[in-house]
């Protein structure tokens, strides 16, 4: 540390005593911050205050509060539970179907709410009850339940792209389109690990359903499955921009579930607002404090010396986006994934643009480690989630988890290794090179 001031030394010290004895991430990002400012002296306060609402003063972080309402609507308004019974008359049939119908309709749902704790908090509950149900042992039913829900924020739409866009001020649109091929890919390799377990467990297999029923089901679902269409074919087709996306999820999920399904009474969307509220402070929080602790920083030139440090072991831009790899999943390991793109992303940009790799392929790498990071302990929060609401030790959901971070690190290293996955659809849409 000998090249560095006693304000920086006292700045990681803060911050990492904070987060040892269990402080909001927030709290700590802001408290390490203002100690840094405080005992460097010559710094502006009102230049501190400055950068701080300047990074929320963002159009894009907008669509943030607006993807999040549309998954809590969504998953008050049964239409979590039509995209599952869909699913399940198409795949239930297959050794280990329902394994298979939650992977795939995780995809789907992935594809409205751009969340990961989402899917876990409002489809994971049903698919969870539903395999219980027909016997599936409690570590397939944690496991592909939290590997899925992975998908969330990798397939379109995605809050954390939001972040990374603002972050990285690359296209928020670009990046959506650029997760499309990383979530099939994900999508495959679980249902291939599902096939292995089947085969291995013998599970029943059900009656196949006629397709009159598979139709009939289709039509219950089929104004919740439009809503994709929409997304995706509008800020594809440049109709719309992601943020303006997000307000017409918010309009569209609305006149589904309260004229179309009428599963929620239109007094219920006070509550919505509340939540989404109650939800969105904290993670703007984090944002203003992270974009202080991020100021720090660059102010001490941590970037330019990571940036030569790992340039002095290799130029090799593989073994730099392996070494990306293993910082991320670290950091996704103890932190949120909201401030480890605000803190990580600056850092790693002029890396990634010296060796001529896609900011683009860099935001799903980003995306695809910190989600991951959501299925590690300690902070894993699927984990969190997935504990409390089936009242299981969470010693006993990490046990069954952790082996689904095998095709989860698998899927990572083809996406990683093979570019081509992610920049394929955006090239052909003409929106990357």
């Amino acid at each position: 540390m000998g090249g560095f001031s006693v304000a920086f030394i006292a700045f990681l010290v803060i911050f990492v005593v904070f987060l040892f004895f269990g402080a909001p991430i927030y709290l700590s990002l802001l408290c390490s911050g203002l100690a840094y400012v405080f005992l460097h002296g010559g710094i502006d306060n009102m230049a501190v205050m400055a950068k701080m609402y300047g990074s929320l003063n963002n159009f894009v972080l907008l669509a943030i509060p607006m993807f999040m309402m549309a998954g809590i609507i969504m998953n008050q308004g049964g239409i979590t539970d039509r995209i599952f019974g869909w699913c399940r008359s198409m795949l239930g049939h297959y050794p280990g179907g329902l394994a298979y119908v939650n992977i795939f309709s995780s995809f789907i749902f992935s594809g409205m709410s751009g969340s990961a704790l989402a899917d876990v908090g409002g489809l994971g509950q049903v698919e969870i009850k539903a395999m219980r149900d027909e016997g599936y042992e409690d570590d397939l039913i944690f496991g592909v339940t939290a590997a899925s829900a992975t998908m969330g924020p990798i397939v379109p739409p995605s809050i954390p792209m939001v972040i990374y866009g603002a972050a990285a001020s690359v296209s928020v649109g670009t990046l959506f389109m650029a997760g499309v091929g990383p979530g099939i890919v994900i999508g495959l390799i679980l249902a291939v690990y599902v096939f292995i377990a089947a085969k291995k467990r013998g599970y029943k297999v059900h009656a196949k359903q006629p397709w009159k029923v598979r139709w009939q089901l289709f039509r219950k679902s089929f104004w919740a499955l439009m809503m994709i269409v929409i997304i995706l074919g509008g800020i594809s087709c440049g109709i719309f921009t992601p943020t303006e996306a997000s307000c017409i999820a918010i309009a569209y999920c609305l006149v589904v579930v309260c004229f179309v399904y009428k599963e929620m009474p239109v007094s219920k969307i006070k509550d919505s607002v509340s939540e989404t509220v109650t939800g969105i402070v904290p993670a703007l929080a984090i944002v203003a404090s992270a974009s202080l602790f991020g100021w720090v920083l660059q102010f001490e030139h941590l970037g330019k010396l990571m940036l030569n440090g790992m340039l002095s072991l290799t130029t090799n831009k593989w073994i730099i986006l392996l070494l990306i790899d293993l910082i991320l999943l670290f950091f996704g390991m103890i932190l949120d994934s909201t401030p480890t793109i605000l803190l990580l992303v600056p850092i790693f940009q002029p890396l990634v643009q010296q060796l001529g790799i896609s900011e683009i392929h860099l935001g799903i790498i980003v995306v695809m480690n910190l989600m991951i990071g959501l299925m590690t302990p300690p902070y894993g929060q699927s984990l969190f989630m997935l504990a409390g609401a089936t009242k299981t030790p969470f010693n006993k959901v990490v046990k069954y988890v952790m082996p689904w971070l095998i095709p989860m690190f698998v899927a990572l290293a083809l996406v990683t290794f093979c570019p081509a996955i992610t920049l394929t659809i955006p090239r052909l849409l003409g929106m990357a090179v």
